[in-house]
């Protein structure tokens, strides 16, 4: 194993139930709900039409922009106060200390991944930042930015674990052929992600050199393409 390779929202930090908030609030003061199961399709993706979902419940059609600064100035406020989940400082150490190289690989922008791995107190120790910088050609879940991050790395697929909280994340990086730890949160809990190799419920306490034995341990292997998983049922599956 040479490079672990990071998520960022909902991974390494968790924005995700105060971003529904915002959204669930706006979409009520239309007088609608906004489901879990619709918030759900969006996570982990980019280019989704929530005021468009909005305009069709309500019939009629909605000024945007105001409805995007109005959510924009929220989520300056309420995201402000947010820091690392806890144990990801630990695990990153962890990452360093074991001479492992690792990068983050997000469908955020790059200025927002800056701004909020600097928030959180983790922005030194990355060799790279990968970002589809709203191009949706190349975002999770397809696996362009986890093969862009290989090369740039100049690690194969089976050198390297990504860490990802939803099932767009974990269907790219197995799209790569890149082996999988989710770590999901509370948005991401009860969805499928049964194609990541393991599952932890926290990174606090945890092991990295436990993770990486366990991965190592898994009887599932990157066929040649490098671009899919023979998959067999193991006591790290989670049924869901």
């Amino acid at each position: 194993m040479r490079a672990l390779l990071f998520d960022l929202d909902g991974t390494l930090w968790d924005p995700e139930p105060h971003v529904y908030r915002i959204y669930s609030d706006v979409f009520r003061d239309h007088g609608h709900e906004l489901t879990r199961s619709r918030w759900a399709g969006v996570l982990g993706t980019i280019g989704f039409d929530l005021w468009g979902s909005l305009e069709e419940l309500t019939g009629r059609s909605l000024d945007r922009a105001v409805l995007d600064a109005h959510v924009a100035r929220r989520k300056e406020k309420e995201l402000a106060v947010l820091r690392a989940r806890p144990g990801v400082p630990g695990l990153l150490q962890q990452t360093d200390q074991a001479g492992l190289l690792r990068s983050v690989v997000s469908n955020s922008p790059t200025a927002w991944i800056r701004r909020y791995i600097r928030q959180c107190g983790i922005e030194g120790g990355w060799q790279a930042i990968h970002s589809p910088e709203g191009d949706t050609n190349r975002a999770k879940p397809t696996p362009y930015l986890y093969r862009e991050a290989l090369a740039r790395l100049g690690v194969a697929p089976h050198e390297a674990v990504a860490f990802e909280d939803s099932p767009s994340g974990v269907r790219a990086a197995h799209a790569a052929g890149v082996r999988c730890v989710a770590a999901p949160n509370a948005m991401t809990t009860s969805l499928d992600l049964s194609l990541a190799h393991l599952r932890i419920e926290s990174f606090e306490g945890t092991r990295l050199e436990e993770i990486l034995h366990r991965i190592e341990s898994d009887p599932r292997r990157a066929d040649d393409d490098g671009t899919s998983m023979k998959k067999h049922k193991t006591p790290d599956d989670v049924c869901l």
